[in-house]
Order: C-alpha cells, then sequence, then structure tokens
C-alpha cells in the first residue's frame, strides 16, 4: 500500500492498489501549487484512498469545466496532499510527490502528459507518454 506524508509529516495518506492513471500535468494551478512547470498525479477511485493522520486546510477554486476544484493541504505545513475535481466526482488526485517510499515512486511512471499548450518549450515532452494539449 503506498503511502505519502507532507513535509513536516504531520498529514499522512496512502491508496490500495495502482492509480487509475498517472499524469504529468502542465496547467496553470499546477504550475503555481507546484512551484515549477507541473506536477505528477496519480488518480485513484475515492475507495482506494484513506487519510489516516494530519489536519487539513482545504480552498476551492473554479476548474475549466466552471466545477469545483478542491484542493486539500496540510494545515500546518500547508503542502498540497490532494486535488478533488467535481468534474470528476468518483475519482481523488494524489499528489505523487507526497509518496514516501521510492519504489512507490519509481511505479508512478506517468502514462500521460496535460494541458502541453502551458508547457515551457525547454521542457521536454515524455517520450513514452501520450500527450495531450488538454485535459
Amino acid at each position: 500500500m503506498p503511502k505519502g506524508s507532507c513535509l513536516c509529516g504531520e498529514y499522512q495518506h496512502e491508496y490500495l492498489g495502482n492509480p487509475v492513471a498517472t499524469a504529468v500535468c502542465h496547467c496553470k494551478p499546477c504550475h503555481k501549487t507546484a512551484g515549477q512547470t507541473g506536477s505528477v498525479n496519480n488518480l485513484l477511485k475515492a475507495d482506494q484512498y484513506t487519510k489516516s493522520s494530519g489536519k487539513v486546510f482545504s480552498w476551492t477554486r473554479k476548474g475549466d469545466s466552471g466545477k469545483d476544484v478542491t484542493y486539500s493541504n496540510c494545515a500546518t505545513c500547508g503542502c498540497i496532499m490532494t486535488v478533488k475535481a467535481d468534474a470528476m466526482p468518483e475519482m481523488i488526485i494524489f499528489k505523487a510527490g507526497t509518496l514516501d517510499d521510492q519504489d512507490a515512486i519509481e511505479s508512478s511512471r506517468p502514462g500521460l502528459q496535460i494541458y502541453n499548450k502551458y508547457r515551457p518549450s525547454w521542457c521536454v515532452g515524455l517520450a513514452y507518454a501520450e500527450q495531450k494539449d488538454e485535459q
């Protein structure tokens, strides 16, 4: 069972089985929340996910669909742990960068690279991943 935690270690979470998909996302919000040109996200079915400890600070914005996108952060250190998009109500986006185990990180090889229209020209596409300009 892959486990992850925030920077301060207070918020801990895990998931069962394998992600439905793993994607590198280059959307503008991922640029800003990750502090880089995108983020690696494991897409999970909601019943795969368990938050085991830590206080949550959540905030919501409107997504491209016009529906809410809610970010769950550690209330202590602010690290983004998961994202819930109302456009995909049965799914949870688990931030792969929060994984603690190197084997789990290795198995989170992205099969998809999305929002490439926002990917900088110096940031190469992954040759082994499906490429999309949108989601």
